[in-house]
């Protein structure tokens, strides 16, 4: 584990899967990522790497040939060297093995660089290729943070606030969780999609994101905000683990493309949103999780 702190908030990185276990305000204590409840939902915030959701039967195919990977990718469940840059900022990098090229034919080298900043945490996903051919790849987050914050609260008095926007539009999924083409219509009470337990109960709400680059979790009983912003990524997912019983997080997920469409083939390349980084090149994409406790 590695730490980042500065005057107003404190933070921990897990070596496996460079993925953030805890974000602290010390102004009193609060903590605003899930704590990784293993009879609700054992991960805190994990990266997506080298690919997002399920896919079709478990695999994809690149340049003919078919490879089988877990779902979300194995970036999360790898352990990444890591580097203290300095008190506020720390780096974590994973490269190639050959357990990798087994499910991912590249050479890679993938740096997550987080960076504490005020009441700001930004994450950055740096993706260098050292082939001689275009790299294709995935990137996205699945950051849990807490709901139900002051004695008394629940999930109801709750929201994610969409700026700007009337109504939203979630993908459509079908029973196998892959994406159909269609969309429905959502609408938000002046922006803000209020929580319930049946919010999430196809999966996740996911949504392509051209408009609103920056989502807000909210509550009706104190003033505590947590938004992430996300320039960078052209589809976001919202979601939280359906149980017959009150969850107390949400998950804001920003992804470089969509899960898996059940009118496309396997084709890695063809992907709806696939990455494509250039031989001999680097691509970062950054979002931000910005606190205010006032």
């Amino acid at each position: 584990m590695l730490y980042l702190e500065n005057e107003r908030f404190k933070a921990a990185i897990d070596k496996k899967g460079a993925e953030l276990c805890s974000l602290v305000g010390k102004s009193d204590g609060t903590e605003y990522v899930w704590q990784a409840d293993p009879k609700i939902w054992a991960r805190h915030a994990p990266l997506l790497f080298p690919v997002i959701g399920r896919l079709k039967d478990k695999e994809y195919t690149l340049d003919g040939k078919t490879y089988s990977i877990t779902q979300h990718g194995f970036g999360r469940d790898l352990t990444f060297a890591g580097r203290q840059v300095d008190a506020a900022c720390a780096e974590f990098t994973l490269t190639q093995s050959e357990y990798t090229k087994k499910m991912y034919p590249y050479d890679f080298t993938l740096t997550v660089r987080y960076t504490l900043d005020g009441n700001c945490l930004k994450k950055e996903h740096i993706v260098e290729n050292p082939n001689d051919i275009p790299l294709y790849y995935e990137v996205g987050g699945h950051d849990a943070y807490n709901i139900c914050l002051t004695e008394g609260e629940t999930i109801q008095d709750s929201y994610v606030e969409f700026e700007g926007v009337d109504e939203i539009h979630p993908l459509q999924l079908d029973e196998n969780i892959l994406l159909t083409g269609g969309s429905d219509t959502l609408p938000l009470k002046e922006g803000r999609l209020w929580i319930d337990r049946e919010t999430f109960h196809i999966d996740a709400l996911m949504m392509p994101s051209p408009e609103v680059r920056r989502l807000t979790i909210g509550s009706r009983k104190h003033s505590k905000k947590v938004a992430v912003e996300f320039d960078d990524f052209d589809y976001v997912g919202i979601w939280s683990a359906y149980k017959p019983f009150d969850v107390p997080y949400v998950c804001i997920e920003p992804w470089s493309t969509l899960p898996d469409c059940s009118y496309l083939g396997k084709e890695l390349e063809k992907k709806v949103g696939v990455r494509c980084v250039m031989p001999h090149a680097s691509e970062t994409m950054t979002f931000r999780t910005i606190v205010t406790e006032s």
